[in-house]
């Protein structure tokens, strides 16, 4: 409830108030002193024009009436002051109570309805943007129930503006006030709802920008519809990123990411939706984050990647041909393109930078544990028959071989994309995501589902991850999206071990 010097008119019991107390009571000392005066021109009049005996009888007469504007004139001054300050006081109590009520509403019903802004280019979180003027464009950083008003304010220009969001203020155009702090503009398009915040991380050539690709159109395209959602694009960008989006998935092409060469544009992009259903008051908007490899692992980014201190979930792909022993074992069943496209970074140097980054944005300490889910995804599982050792038929062959140990299937996968990163040295890699995440899983997936521009897509294994993330991340997500009963069961490196083959 900060008040900060806004473009509008305060309350008349916060403003102009104040100034009409203070004119009238110097108004009634103003008379009292005049009073005075004037029975001071009296005597100094009657002296040497009148006899004696009249002076003196007009002395007493205006004496005693000055001493009576002293005396009773300042006692009803006062009086009268107390009364107007009592009024002013009771006036400006109800008000107060009632803005402060106003403001505990709205703010209650911000926090609980999880609703805030994320600015698309600086990355910025905030829970009161700043809102222009539908007449005279003027900024209101802080438009909120307080002493400029209560359900409404004044602008300047004398445009009513709603301060409250049940009174319409998520209708107002607003911008990033990160951005305008810095000189610059950008125009945010939350509207109120809820942000779904997920961004997909790993080095070069993992496979970031296929996973977007196949659960984008696949969530739009195929989940919303079966579900009864109605999905709404961000704005006019996302809506032709989307085309870009299906043209890939028809033709099974991937672009890289690109690294911009404008220090003033984002590194990190979003794909951005709004997701509406009956279920979901306020409506969802999901912005899945994508950044270069080599932005990402070289620390070059152009802005703070803030979205890793709010996000509700994140998705870190791995290329499993990056580990050596895994690319020994696989390399001759790899076509030249699956060779070509093999990601070159280091996953244990990968995941020690990405914990530097939550360092530097969250304040993470070396023993702290973070609560945001992490999924783990094994991409490209459809080269070399990865998916023989990880993907179903490897799930149906261990519950067939052991009846009881795992009701779930998921639980099942998780497990094996375990062993398998133990089996292939890369025990370090799951002691830190065990250490460092309160709640992982470990899925596998082909987001092309064969050799890239070989045909269109055919992703197999990229809703899992996603829809683990998302029922994690909003409740209504998780009684509304029940395709698959996911339980939180995050394995240790110590009880995989125990369990062997």
């Amino acid at each position: 409830m900060a008040n900060d010097p806004q473009p509008a008119k305060k309350s008349y019991f916060f403003g102009k108030g104040y100034k009409d107390l203070w004119n009238t009571v110097k108004g009634a000392w103003q008379r009292n002193t005049e009073s005075i005066d004037k029975y001071k021109d009296n005597i100094a009049s009657s002296k040497g024009a009148d006899t004696n005996v009249l002076f003196i009888f007009k002395w007493i007469l205006n004496s005693l009436a000055i001493i009576a504007v002293l005396i009773c004139g300042s006692a009803i001054t006062l009086i009268l002051f107390a009364i107007n300050i009592a009024i002013l006081l009771i006036f400006m109590t109800v008000i107060y109570i009632g803005f402060t009520v106003a403001w505990i509403i709205d703010r209650v019903y911000l926090l609980q309805k999880k609703i805030f802004t994320a600015c698309d280019e600086c990355k910025g979180k905030s829970l009161i943007p700043v809102y222009i003027c539908p007449n005279c464009e003027e900024k209101h950083t802080k438009l909120t129930p307080g002493v400029y008003g209560i359900l409404n304010r004044t602008c300047n220009c004398g445009e009513k503006v709603p301060t409250a969001f049940f009174n319409g203020r998520h209708r107002l155009t607003a911008i990033c006030p990160h951005c305008w702090s810095e000189g610059r503009i950008t125009y945010l398009n939350s509207r109120g709802s809820a942000p779904i915040c997920i961004p997909v991380v790993g080095g070069r050539s993992v496979g970031k920008t296929a996973f977007i690709t196949a659960f984008s159109k696949d969530f739009i395209e195929k989940v919303a519809p079966a579900k009864s959602w109605e999905v709404e694009f961000y704005n006019k960008a996302k809506s032709g990123m989307f085309e870009e989006i299906k043209n890939d998935y028809q033709t099974g092409s991937t672009r890289m990411t690109e690294r911009p060469q404008d220090i003033n544009k984002p590194s990190s992009i979003s794909f951005s939706f709004f997701v509406k259903g009956n279920e979901f008051k306020p409506e969802r908007l999901v912005h899945i984050y994508d950044i270069a490899g080599e932005v990402f692992t070289d620390n070059s980014e152009n802005e703070i990647q803030n979205q890793y201190g709010y996000c509700q979930g994140i998705a870190l792909i791995i290329d499993p041909f990056s580990i050596p022993s895994v690319r020994y074992k696989f390399e001759s069943e790899l076509t030249p393109e699956d060779i070509a496209g093999i990601g070159r970074a280091d996953i244990n140097g990968i995941i020690n930078s990405f914990l530097n980054k939550l360092k530097d944005i969250t304040g993470l300490t070396d023993g702290m544990k973070i609560s945001v889910p992490l999924a783990v995804v094994i991409s490209k599982a459809d080269s070399a028959g990865l998916f023989n050792e990880l993907g179903e038929s490897a799930v149906n062959t261990f519950m067939a071989n052991n009846p009881g140990k795992y009701n779930n299937r998921i639980d099942v996968q998780d497990y094996l994309c375990r062993k398998f990163l133990v089996d292939n040295g890369m025990e370090n890699f799951l002691n830190i995501i065990n250490l460092k995440f309160k709640n992982n899983r470990f899925f596998v997936c082909s987001a092309i589902g064969h050799t890239r521009n070989k045909g269109a897509y055919q992703p197999k294994g990229i809703m899992e991850p996603m829809e683990w993330l998302f029922r994690n991340a909003d409740s209504k997500m998780a009684t509304s999206w029940k395709d698959t009963d996911f339980t939180k069961h995050p394995f240790a490196l110590k009880s995989i071990e125990m369990q062997g083959d």
